[in-house]
């Protein structure tokens, strides 16, 4: 089985890049804050626990927005 992978980010207006690049530094922003406050209050967990399915569940959606095809 072949599926062919072809990202174009032409077919996307630039105001929508930019709400995805604007989506992405709230999570990367969200994850920081997560990180320092786990941290910062001892708390019994390790930070991926919350940062790992972040950025798991972000970058997928983020695949299938750019390998989203519209016929």
């Amino acid at each position: 089985m072949h599926i062919p992978l072809h990202i174009d980010l032409t077919q996307y207006p630039r105001r929508v890049r930019w709400f995805m690049a604007i989506l992405w530094a709230v999570i990367v922003a969200k994850c920081i804050v997560v990180w320092w406050a786990i941290g910062r209050w001892e708390v019994p967990f390790h930070p991926l626990w919350i940062v790992a399915p972040t950025i798991v569940f972000a970058g997928l959606a983020s695949i299938l927005w750019l390998t989203h095809h519209e016929e």
